[in-house]
């Protein structure tokens, strides 16, 4: 068998190949886990003011009927939990955060506020909370633009 015939019938990958291979796989997986876990708290954050927006709503709602806001969760209709009262509201366990209502204002219930807890760390907002005032807050190192 001539040199040329023993060189066409050789196949496979070189260890330079693979090692190339596996590096330009390791630095896409360095640049998108981070990225990925970013695009999963973004997602979460915005899971939680949903969740906001649909209390301060339903508090809206059960004011116009009753004259004061409720921090209960059954009464507003609009979480699916049962609540959990605590001492500085009720919660309400929302997946990825935990929702607490407190109302203000006395026995008159003139006035609310909304938290929005995330079980797991947020170091840019952390808790996202609002008011009856529409006053938006949060906890992070971020703006509050960057948050809400």
């Amino acid at each position: 068998m001539t040199r040329t015939g023993l060189r066409q019938r050789m196949q496979g990958f070189t260890l330079i190949e693979l090692m190339i291979t596996v590096m330009v796989l390791g630095i896409l997986a360095a640049i998108a886990y981070p990225q990925y876990g970013q695009y999963v708290t973004k997602a979460r954050r915005t899971e939680a003011k949903a969740a906001l927006a649909r209390v301060q709503g339903a508090q809206e709602r059960y004011f116009t009927v009753n004259n004061k806001y409720s921090s209960d969760p059954a009464q507003l209709k609009v979480l699916a939990c049962a609540a959990q009262t605590t001492g500085s509201g009720d919660t309400c366990d929302q997946g990825s955060h935990v929702i607490t209502i407190a109302v203000t204002g006395g026995a008159d219930a003139t006035g609310y506020t909304l938290t929005a807890a995330p079980k797991l760390a947020d170091a840019l907002c952390g808790t996202l909370g609002i008011d009856n005032l529409n006053t938006k807050t949060k906890t992070g190192t971020a703006s509050l633009a960057e948050c809400w």
